[in-house]
């Protein structure tokens, strides 16, 4: 009887300490050190990962939103824009404490081991996002208005991306691939992080760490060369053949921004910023002729259009007119 009641103590102690870990990774003083030694946490038992895998999928299942500091704030000004100088865009999210979290586990009962047997499928609404721990130690940030299917084997770790983006943090396993499908295409890593954006049939593939194999779609039946992208480079796939080309640190941090709830444009003619602030909101911009000559540099919060509509008036004499009950068009006053 002492034994169970110790084994119980224990395994309290570390959904304890896992839900601390949880809600420190999302402070702003988060560190790679940081980063590094909650990562050999998880990875020095079982029941570290199983703890923090339950608590995340918890607050998923429950329907728990993240208090989000990206929802309620301002536009980031561009340095040429005559607009005020006080819009802060906090880079981190603020999560409930860890007692709430504790409390939550009594709400709702999740099936620990459902992710390590058969298929599970992830979406998300249109500004939406999640970010999902998997089964064999890997991670998936889901973006805006995607869907992933997740279906791991001994042989193979499987995972299909419908629609959307997702960024693949994959733990090393090179008996058991991880391949990512995305349509025709194929994406393959051992261990190594990577975006994939699918657009219609093409997509795009940003690699931060390590390497990964990108098989193009069959051809009359004959499987086409595939080719590799490593660290810092970014493959556009459309057609048969990926294009692979180098991207630098601001480049590559303009392709990731979206994981911090932003959107970041260096000289993006307004169609092109528009296009993207289409993907996180239900109201859809829609550019006049009289304003496509307006370039646009900046950060803002993806779901933040009023803020972004006060600044094209403001800094670029844009105005936003009406059309219907889901669109506005932007049109130079």
């Amino acid at each position: 009887m002492m034994e169970r009641r110790t084994a119980m103590k224990s395994a309290a102690d570390i959904e304890e300490t896992a839900a601390e870990w949880l809600v420190r990774r999302e402070g702003a003083a988060w560190s790679d050190a940081d980063q590094t030694a909650f990562d050999q946490w998880v990875a020095e038992e079982t029941a570290h990962r199983i703890a923090v895998i339950r608590l995340e999928t918890v607050w998923r299942k429950a329907g728990r939103l993240r208090a989000s500091a990206l929802g309620n704030g301002e536009a980031v000004a561009p340095p040429s824009a005559a607009v005020d100088d006080d819009l802060p865009v906090p880079r981190r999210r603020r999560w409930l404490w860890p007692a709430a979290i504790a409390a939550s586990l009594a709400l709702v009962s999740v099936p620990i081991y459902q992710s390590f047997n058969g298929a599970e499928s992830y979406a998300t609404a249109v500004g939406g996002f999640q970010r999902l721990p998997l089964a064999d130690g890997s991670r998936v940030d889901l973006n805006t208005n995607s869907r992933l299917d997740v279906a791991y084997s001994k042989a193979v770790r499987r995972l299909d991306l419908e629609q959307g983006e997702a960024f693949f943090k994959v733990a090393k396993n090179a008996k058991r691939p991880f391949v990512v499908h995305a349509g025709a295409w194929r994406v393959t890593a051992v261990g190594t992080a990577f975006t994939v954006r699918m657009r219609g049939g093409d997509i795009d593939v940003v690699v931060t760490e390590g390497r990964v194999r990108i098989d193009p779609p069959a051809a009359s039946g004959v499987a086409a060369r595939p080719v590799f992208a490593s660290a810092g480079q970014v493959a556009t796939a459309t057609g048969a053949t990926p294009v692979v080309r180098p991207l630098d640190a601001a480049a590559i941090d303009m392709a990731m921004s979206w994981r911090d709830g932003l959107l970041i444009f260096e000289r993006k003619p307004l169609g092109e910023v528009a296009a993207e602030f289409n993907r996180y909101n239900q109201v859809k911009l829609v550019v006049d002729p009289s304003a496509t000559g307006v370039i646009v540099d900046g950060s803002f919060r993806a779901t933040n259009v009023a803020g972004f509509l006060r600044l094209l008036k403001q800094g670029f004499g844009v105005e936003s007119l009406p059309d219907g009950r889901t669109e506005l068009v932007l049109k130079k006053i």
